[in-house]
């Protein structure tokens, strides 16, 4: 390797540009379409903004610790990183296993839903029918060229996407607004009896997992311009960026819906209710915008979850964990690119894997894929929490309760209290025939990455000490 591959990462990335990676990974047009009619079918209905409000205030408590420890985080680790330094060496690489492996079961994921959306989109509109799995692999090429170039040309395009996805949510948002009024506006969607109502844990754990990725504001601290003052910004423009956009946007759905209606209206549209609402406010020209839209935000979060990926294994390469190899720089992008094309080359092998079996798109590769790795990130969220308490117990001196102890203290229960919940009802959220056997088998998995994690540690403690000394400098 020489020196150019050595060196650590380049770029200049401000907050905006930060803000925009992490919003992009939120995905928030997927969620408005996506993740919206789940929160109001399954779990509290026309209550669905106070579950935007309940999970942006988690999200806050958890980012307060996550701020505050962020000081003393020097590199691209990001959650693994934390979890090492305040639970040891073992816990963290067992985190930096189950963080690789999640969040590329989820750019899977995304990679086989791409293309589902992409031919059945293209298919309405020209008539022409070409398997799914093909519009896959374009993407994945994307993506992989994208990933290989300097960070910055991947900002810019997140920049384009996402400022598209949150011009047309809005653009529906005002639709209701005009229509009804601020008088007309749901109010019955703050009542407490609404939020009661129904299973509000669930639809908590649905408006979660719409604010994933969001730690990638420390992932690009090698990348950032004057990370000690970036890193905090973003992060915390992030959380309530995405927070007021989900509680304002899901407000203006149950409102154009009407809470009285609601029953009736998920029974006749499922799935596609957001889709429905935008045709009836805004026609169905507008609504096949919406959906083109929602194919570039699903491109958009697959390749800022490309990005993460890739930067986790950069930096376990650093330290030795894995090949060397995947710490590479490339000379003139500034990019680890080998990291970049091993990545590419799992998404191809995995998705060729699926598509050999006739697994199925959207009810299957999708389904699985994101269920396991949301389950995976949670885990990684409470470790975290844990970490950033037991870090600052062992600090002397340390007198900032609030960030270092009550706040992470309070999302941690929170976190936990989510992922219980989606323990409990697996085989509902997975679906499918075969959901209970997924389930069981999605949870092994993970337990069994976390665990071959905290083998790799203890085997580099007894066969490789230097290697298990210098994992100190990981954190």
């Amino acid at each position: 390797m020489n020196e150019a591959e050595r060196s650590g990462l380049k770029g200049s990335l401000g907050v905006p540009s930060i803000v925009l990676m992490v919003v992009a990974t939120a995905a928030p047009l997927t969620v408005m379409v996506a993740n919206s009619p789940l929160i109001i079918m399954m779990g509290n209905g026309v209550a669905a903004p106070v579950d935007a409000l309940v999970a942006t205030v988690i999200m806050f408590l958890f980012t307060v610790g996550f701020v505050a420890m962020s000081k003393y985080i020097t590199n691209a680790g990001a959650f693994y990183a934390y979890i090492q330094k305040g639970l040891g060496r073992s816990v963290g690489l067992g985190s930096a296993a189950l963080a690789v492996v999640s969040y590329a079961l989820i750019l899977v994921a995304l990679d086989a839903y791409i293309g589902h959306a992409l031919a059945g989109a293209i298919g309405n509109f020209t008539g022409v029918d070409i398997p799914w799995w093909l519009y896959s692999f374009m993407a994945i090429g994307v993506i992989s060229w994208l990933g290989y170039r300097d960070i910055e040309l991947s900002s810019k395009f997140l920049a384009i996407a996402l400022i598209l996805e949150i011009a047309v949510v809005v653009v529906v948002d005002i639709a209701v607004f005009v229509d009804k009024g601020l008088a007309g506006m749901e109010g019955a969607a703050f009542e407490p009896a609404n939020f009661m109502a129904g299973s509000p844990g669930l639809g908590i754990l649905f408006a979660i997992f719409s604010f994933i990725g969001f730690e990638s504001t420390v992932i690009y601290r090698e990348e950032a311009r004057d990370p000690e003052r970036t890193i905090p910004r973003a992060t915390y423009t992030a959380v309530f960026l995405v927070g007021a956009f989900y509680i304002v946007s899901m407000w203006c759905a149950v409102s154009g819906i009407g809470g009285d209606n609601i029953p009736a209206y998920t029974e006749a549209h499922g799935a596609d209710m957001y889709l429905a609402l935008t045709e009836y406010y805004l026609g169905i020209v507008f609504m096949d915008v919406m959906q083109v839209l929602l194919i570039t935000s699903l491109f958009a979060c697959a390749l800022s979850l490309h990005n993460i990926v890739v930067r986790y294994k950069y930096t376990l390469g650093r330290f030795g964990v894995i090949s060397n190899s995947f710490s590479k720089v490339h000379p003139a992008h500034g990019s680890p690119h080998f990291s970049s094309m091993a990545l590419t080359l799992f998404s191809v092998v995995m998705l060729t894997v699926l598509v050999a079996i006739g697994a199925d798109p959207a009810t299957e590769v999708y389904a699985w894929g994101a269920m396991a790795g949301t389950l995976g990130y949670m885990t990684i969220l409470s470790l975290t929490c844990a970490a950033v308490i037991v870090f600052f117990r062992r600090q002397p001196g340390n007198t900032q309760f609030w960030s270092t102890l009550i706040a992470p203290a309070g999302g941690l229960i929170g976190i936990l209290g989510c992922l219980w919940i989606a323990i409990a009802n697996l085989p509902d959220l997975i679906g499918g025939d075969n959901a209970s056997t997924v389930s069981v088998l999605v949870v092994l998995a993970l337990i069994a990455t976390f665990a071959f994690g905290v083998l790799t540690a203890q085997r580099m403690r007894l066969f490789q000490p230097s290697l298990y000394d210098a994992l100190r400098e990981l954190a």
